[in-house]
């Protein structure tokens, strides 16, 4: 057996394969991988799939002048590959780090290299009840007891592509861990955005697995793959997520998507704090070529904050639409058809609104099909993703996307004055790779076709913010943290699950039964650089079910802007009258369901407090971590019917059981901490935790309570036994700010 070993952690190597036979965390004594089952060392991926067949395999050792022990191993294949790993441990290190590389000496194709791979990982608590894998999937997802609820070639987070945050990861990350007692984080560190694949799932032999693919970007024949960065594994205490959160954070606001700075620094400067500080709630998806200044005006005079609109796609010259297709070149986008009365509203209110875009999506057979049919994005036969990418994609990296994408947008800016772009379907969900190398790029092109995205966006911005004499927002469906200096918001819907759709669906089973839930892993580490986080996907109606009082509060108090959805499902009723599907984009049912105005005023409490007492959290501050302490749960009811009518999603129901008290912790940039608190049912809730305000570095401890009723001041003085008791009425949040003279 290979051996690398200090006093924090053991790694085993097989001496006969190269394939990972032990890890030991030698200070809590726990042996993560078992003794049985078979193992790969390594896989090759070609056009005939994954192979980690070798015929030869070799090994060295050798140590370094600072204390670092170090394996080099080599595989021969039969196709005429070599694959190379250099293993190293150092002499205090709690980490192992994993490079590879693979030579290709042959006629195929290789299209990516899977190493390390750690395999047959056991439980860590009994029976796996308190073990839990956080995954940066779709920004962030913990799923308890992975062990039992995944499945073989079923559920699990295998072939994670990234970046790619719809199907995949957001960051390069994840942590495999038992509460209190121990456990591992894998990360890849690549300030480039490189394509590779964070994988966890459990393997052919019922047990776990943890592996990274890396993407080759250049797939010819007899061209190999040498990623630059390094992999690592390290032991974990078991404090949760955050302790890996917080590991991987120290390295990632050093890359370059957070060079701008943090965003209190760069909002004033930018000409952008209207979206951070002035924005209350959010709506996505009211039509744009219809008039719905009915609803707009209902929802300002009930929420009382200004808002933004990310209006519909229904404003081209040539419909852009949910099943009659999009538009292809430039004549198929102009001259649009926003209705004026919906834009002299929201302007006289002193609201924003953003176009909605499919900007990658074309009509080949459109105008200027023959440019764009040249640029289409071609992707492999294996994706190596739970989305299959159907639509009509135009490579990026194509010199006619670039100039169209730039010329369309600030013509766009010129004609309409918009206030923001919003895009759909864009860089942050597709998969980084395109097979045509007439495009100017390698066959499979991976961070070429990143930086690609990354030069669309910022050209685009440039010109419309000159365009403009002032700066415009841009946003985009769903977020990774390669896009963080460019992009300024994004809408995600994973907020709202079980009652709301798309990402978070590979897992839904589990989040129904709460095996699986959100985390704000993304938010966490990198809240205070952007991006605003859109989420919710609500309605103002009953119907909807009790869960929405949970899914506002949480949105907030993660830092985000809760969104009404009316995409494919009509607006509230006003009066008895609903809009029609003839005048949407989408055919969907009639329903009837009337405007609540119950829901309004508890959305306006959030709203009103994001753009008051707690902006300074909530629009720039740090997430901490919260504070712990025993939360009553309750049983919410929740009806999902804002989705396509032909989605096994459609018309769900049920009841999920949640936390009644929701916590989050923050603190601002004048390192003042807010600690808030949200009664999310109908009843009165009592908690208590343990509160210093000295572990904080602060003295004074200062509280209000806000209600639909009033906003009194709280006593935060009160302790028995050492805690603090906080009583909360019925569907009210507490503030309470931790400072000093």
């Amino acid at each position: 057996m290979i051996i690398l070993e200090n006093r924090l952690i053991r790694l085993e190597i097989s001496e006969i394969d190269g394939t990972v036979r032990g890890i030991r965390d030698n200070v809590r004594g726990i042996e993560h991988i078992a003794d049985t089952g078979t193992a790969d060392p390594f896989r090759l991926e070609t056009d005939a799939g994954f192979s980690s067949s070798f015929q030869n395999f070799g090994w060295s050792r050798e140590n370094t002048e600072d204390g670092t022990d170090q394996v080099r191993l080599s595989w021969d294949t039969q196709e005429g590959m070599i694959v190379t790993a250099s293993v190293k441990l150092a002499e205090e290190a709690d980490c192992i780090e994993f490079r590879c590389a693979a030579e290709n000496h042959s006629g195929t194709r290789l299209l990516g290299l899977e190493y390390p791979v750690i395999p047959n990982l056991t439980t860590i608590t009994e029976h796996g009840e308190e073990d839990y894998i956080a995954h940066s999937f779709a920004t962030g997802f913990e799923v308890n007891n992975p062990m039992k609820v995944f499945e073989t070639d079923g559920i699990g987070f295998r072939f994670m592509p990234y970046p790619e945050s719809f199907s995949g990861a957001t960051m390069q990350f994840f942590a495999y861990y038992g509460k209190d007692r121990g456990g591992l984080q894998l990360a890849a560190l690549d300030g480039e955005g490189h394509p590779k694949w964070l994988n966890f799932f459990k393997n052919g032999n019922g047990l776990l697995e943890a592996s990274v693919i890396h993407g080759c970007s250049d797939m010819g024949p007899g061209k190999g793959i040498k990623p630059h960065y390094p992999v690592q594994v390290s032991t974990l205490s078991g404090s949760g997520w955050y302790e890996a959160a917080d590991r991987y954070k120290c390295w990632a606001v050093q890359q370059k998507w957070c060079r701008r700075g943090k965003l209190s620094e760069r909002a004033a400067k930018e000409g952008s704090p209207w979206l951070h500080e002035d924005m209350g709630a959010a709506t996505f998806g009211i039509n744009a070529g219809s008039d719905r200044t009915a609803w707009i005006q209902k929802y300002h005079d009930s929420i009382g904050t200004p808002m933004l609109h990310i209006l519909g796609p229904d404003w081209t010259h040539r419909p852009q639409t949910f099943g009659s297709g999009v538009p292809g070149g430039y004549d198929d986008w102009f001259p649009t058809r926003f209705n004026p009365e919906n834009i002299a509203l929201i302007r006289k209110l002193g609201h924003r609104f953003a176009p909605f875009e499919f900007d990658y999506l074309y009509h080949f057979d459109g105008a200027d099909g023959e440019l764009g049919r040249a640029a289409e994005q071609k992707f492999p036969e294996l994706k190596k993703s739970v989305d299959a990418y159907r639509f009509p994609f135009l490579c990026p990296a194509h010199p006619y996307t670039h100039d169209f994408h730039v010329r369309r947008d600030t013509a766009l800016q010129q004609s309409d004055d918009i206030d923001s772009i919003y895009y759909d379907i864009s860089a942050n969900n597709i998969l980084k790779i395109c097979m045509d190398d007439s495009h100017g790029h390698p066959v499979g092109a991976g961070s070429v076709i990143e930086e690609a995205y990354r030069r669309n966006y910022a050209d685009t911005k440039a010109a419309m913010c000159e365009t403009a004499g002032r700066y415009i927002p841009m946003g985009t469906e769903m977020m990774n943290e390669t896009m963080l200096d460019l992009i300024d918001y994004y809408q995600a819907r994973a907020g709202g699950q079980p009652a709301a759709p798309l990402e978070g669906w590979p897992i839904r089973e589990l989040l129904k039964t709460g095996a699986a839930y959100l985390i704000p892993m993304f938010t966490y580490v990198y809240h205070e650089y952007g991006a605003l986080r859109l989420d919710g996907w609500g309605k103002l109606t009953e119907e909807i079910g009790e869960l929405y009082y949970f899914t506002v509060a949480r949105t907030y108090l993660w830092g985000g802007l809760y969104e009404l959805n009316y995409e494919y499902s009509p607006m509230e009723a006003l009066d008895g009258n609903e809009n029609t599907a003839e005048e949407h984009y989408y055919p969907f049912e009639p329903r009837g369901y009337a405007f609540s105005a119950n829901r309004a005023d508890y959305l306006a409490l959030y709203a009103r407090l994001r753009i008051g007492a707690a902006k300074p959290y909530w629009s720039y501050g740090t997430m901490l971590r919260p504070l712990s302490f025993d939360v009553p749960m309750t049983p919410l009811k929740w009806f999902h019917y804002n989705h396509g009518k032909d989605t096994p999603e459609y018309n769900n129901s049920g009841e999920l059981l949640i936390d009644a008290v929701i916590h989050s912790a923050w603190q601002n940039e004048q390192e003042d901490v807010g600690l808030f608190f949200a009664n999310v049912t109908g009843e009165e809730q009592t908690i208590s935790f343990e509160l210093r305000p000295e572990d904080y570095g602060k003295t004074t401890v200062t509280g209000q309570l806000y209600t639909t009723a009033g906003e009194p001041a709280i006593d935060c003085s009160m302790e028995e036994g050492g805690l603090r008791l906080l009583k909360l009425p019925a569907r009210s949040i507490a503030m309470l700010e931790l400072t000093s003279p």
